[in-house]
């Protein structure tokens, strides 16, 4: 409301300032141009001149009408941001500079959707426990019972996997031997060798 009413006034005056810009640039190559007319005597070399300089002065009254727009700007914009601070936000649920609400619908999705995600969170670890027995203090021995019964368990397991690893380990070494008695040996004993596991 206020904002962009100041906002039109500031540009209504800057288009008008341009216009007297322009106005006064056109009048002062027209005057250069009747005085020229008025002498009678100028050649066209003296003509050329003057349209340079009238070129030039248009692009100089561009040039200060460009700087006053940039101050213009500079000002309305810091205008605008003293009366945006200048507002209270402290009661307002929006977030600060939203003219839409695109902002605040996102943030009130991501609270609903991290509330979804907490209550599943909440679902999963409730079936998870479901069926967990908290031992007490009346089941005790019972829980020590099941203790002792899954290390003997776990032991049995360990060893059952060590036993397989040194029978692997050996069969390693076998087969390392065997490749390097092929490789010493030679092509005759290579054959004799085969003939003899034939029969």
């Amino acid at each position: 409301g206020k904002i962009t009413a100041k906002i039109t006034k500031k540009r209504a005056i800057e288009k008008e300032e341009e216009a007297e810009v322009s106005s006064d640039s056109e009048n002062e190559s027209t005057d250069a141009s009747d005085s020229v007319d008025d002498e009678g005597q100028s050649s066209s070399a003296e003509e050329s001149d003057y349209d340079d300089m009238a070129q030039a002065r248009k692009k100089a009254a561009k040039l200060v009408g460009s700087k006053k727009r940039k101050t213009a700007d500079a000002e309305e914009f810091s205008n605008i941001l003293s009366s945006i601070l200048d507002q209270d936000a402290r009661d307002q649920s929006a977030p600060i500079m939203a003219k839409d609400k695109t902002r605040e619908n996102q943030i009130k999705e991501e609270k609903l959707e991290y509330r979804a995600r907490k209550a599943l969170t909440a679902e999963r670890k409730a079936l998870k426990d479901k069926d967990r027995v908290v031992p007490t203090m009346q089941n005790f021995d019972y829980e020590r019972k099941l203790r002792k019964i899954a290390t003997k368990g776990v032991i049995k397991l360990f060893n059952v996997v060590k036993a397989q690893q040194t029978e692997l380990a050996e069969i390693d070494e076998q087969k390392t031997i065997k490749t390097e008695k092929v490789a010493e040996m030679s092509k005759s004993k290579f054959l004799d060798l085969l003939k003899s596991k034939k029969d």
